[in-house]
C-alpha cells in the first residue's frame, strides 16, 4: 500500500480551516494523514479544539531570532516526515530561506500552499476583507495559492469571487468568507490525496 502523504497544518489563532482541513484528512485516510499541526501562539484557540484528531499540536514561539525559530519548525516538519505544509490562519511570513530549504527537500516543488481572503493579487497581506470593504469593492474573493519567497505573491490555484450583500454585516461577510475558504481548501486536499496534484516526498540528502 502506498504510504500515507502526510501534511503539516500551521496556524495561529482560532483555527477554523484547520479544523475543516482536519476533519476532512480524517474523512479522506489513508490516503493522505494530518498528523501535525504547528501554532507559534500559546493562546491560540485552535490549541483548544484538537480534540477527537489523530494530531499532535507543536507549540514553537517565536521567542528568539527568526532563523532558529524556523530551523526549529523544519525539525519538527523533518521528524513527522511531511510532505506538505498548509497554512491556514498562520500570521508569520515564511522566511525566503524556509521556504528554498522546503524546496529543496522535495524536489524542488512548491509544496506549501496558503488560504487568502482577497482575489489576489489585490489585497495582500493582513485585513484584506476590512480594506476591500473600505476600498468599496461590490466583490470580495478567496484565493487559495502556492507560497514562493514573497507576500501572497505565489502561483494561484484556485480563486472565487463572493458578491457583497447591502446591509451585511462584518461578521456576517467574515462567516460567508471563511466557509468560502474551506470549501476551497478542502476540495484541494481532496485532489492532493487523489494524487490529481502530483507530491514529491520528503527526502533529506
Amino acid at each position: 500500500m502506498t504510504p500515507a502523504i502526510r501534511i503539516a497544518v500551521f496556524a495561529s489563532g482560532a483555527g477554523s480551516n484547520a479544523l475543516a482541513l482536519l476533519q476532512a484528512g480524517r474523512e479522506l485516510a489513508p490516503a493522505v494523514a494530518l498528523p501535525l499541526l504547528i501554532c507559534d501562539q500559546p493562546t491560540a484557540p485552535v490549541l483548544g479544539k484538537l480534540e477527537g484528531f489523530a494530531v499532535e499540536s507543536a507549540l514553537i514561539v517565536r521567542d528568539i531570532d527568526k532563523k532558529t525559530h524556523e530551523a526549529n519548525i523544519l525539525e519538527k516538519l523533518q521528524e513527522a516526515r511531511i510532505d506538505w505544509i498548509f497554512l491556514a490562519g498562520y500570521m508569520r511570513l515564511l522566511s525566503p530561506a524556509f521556504v528554498q530549504q522546503w524546496q529543496r527537500w522535495h524536489g524542488g516543488a512548491q509544496q506549501i500552499v496558503n488560504i487568502h481572503p482577497s482575489l489576489l493579487p489585490a489585497y495582500p497581506g493582513l485585513d484584506a476583507v476590512q480594506r476591500a470593504v473600505d476600498a468599496g469593492e461590490t466583490h470580495i474573493g478567496v484565493t487559495l495559492h502556492h507560497v514562493d519567497q514573497g507576500m501572497d505573491t505565489g502561483a494561484i490555484i484556485a480563486q472565487q469571487a463572493l458578491p457583497r450583500h447591502p446591509g451585511e454585516t462584518m461578521h456576517a461577510l467574515m462567516q460567508r468568507v471563511h466557509a468560502l475558504e474551506h470549501q476551497l481548501y478542502t476540495r484541494f486536499l481532496r485532489d492532493v490525496a487523489a494524487g490529481r496534484v502530483p507530491t514529491r516526498r520528503l527526502r533529506i540528502a
